[in-house]
């Protein structure tokens, strides 16, 4: 959970490629030649390793390329002048109506062939979606909008991108998972990346086998393999909905 809305006029001290100490600014930005936006990074932005050449919009302040921005008053940048946007757990915290504004602006400003890669929390996985069915998470107070499947896909088709690309996603009971190429925009609440979805060592094998055995008879040996797989250390207790959007 995040202690804060990260939103991303700038903050930025000078690294690999900026002036000294002095701050980042639009302008900055807009002399790139080719410029990657990482909204509510929370800090994931360049030189950190899987986000070379991104610079973080967000709210708060962060070291590396950043800029201190709300993304939800639009991005001050001309139409057709950025290469990549990526956004990864932030869009759940605004409205369902301000991500389908965010979207519309990042189509405003990508160039030609370029893309917007987004993840987020996948409120249909097993063990989050009785939250979804009361429309409110009490683990994550901040999460604005319980996005799915369903609710992403509706948003996204009322916006003028015309082709998109699902990776991740629940579907009625069942994950579908396709490769992704994580150079092309790092998603780390994914079941290749984040390490709650695997057992690591003896220990941890043992007190999963003792949990999961609990589990089951609390369940009266009555579950699905999804509700199995979807507990912490199984490969499908983190995942995010991951789709990539195309500008033609």
């Amino acid at each position: 959970m995040r202690p804060k809305i990260n939103m991303g006029t700038l903050y930025v001290p000078r690294v690999a490629g900026n002036i000294g100490g002095m701050l980042m600014t639009w302008d900055d930005v807009k002399i790139k030649k080719s410029i990657y936006l990482n909204l509510g990074a929370n800090g994931e932005c360049h030189p950190r390793v899987g986000y070379e050449n991104y610079i973080a919009v967000d709210i708060n302040h962060s070291e590396g390329w950043a800029i201190k921005h709300d993304c939800r008053t639009g991005i001050p940048l001309p139409n057709g002048s950025v290469s990549r946007v990526h956004t990864e757990d932030f869009l759940e915290h605004v409205t369902a109506e301000e991500i389908k504004k965010i979207i519309y602006e990042c189509f405003r400003i990508l160039k030609p062939g370029g893309f917007m890669r987004i993840g987020v929390p996948d409120y249909n996985n097993p063990k989050d979606k009785p939250y979804l069915k009361d429309c409110n998470d009490p683990r994550n107070p901040l999460h604005i909008t319980l996005t799915n499947y369903d609710l992403m896909n509706k948003i996204i088709n009322e916006t003028p991108f015309a082709h998109q690309k699902f990776y991740h996603y629940w579907v009625g009971d069942e994950f579908v998972f396709e490769k992704i190429d994580y150079s092309k925009g790092m998603v780390k609440r994914t079941p290749d990346n984040d390490r709650l979805c695997r057992r690591i060592g003896a220990k941890s094998n043992i007190k999963g086998l003792w949990e999961d055995f609990k589990f089951i008879l609390s369940r009266g040996f009555k579950f699905t393999k999804w509700d199995l797989w979807s507990r912490r250390g199984h490969r499908l207790h983190v995942t995010s909905l991951v789709v990539d959007l195309f500008k033609d």
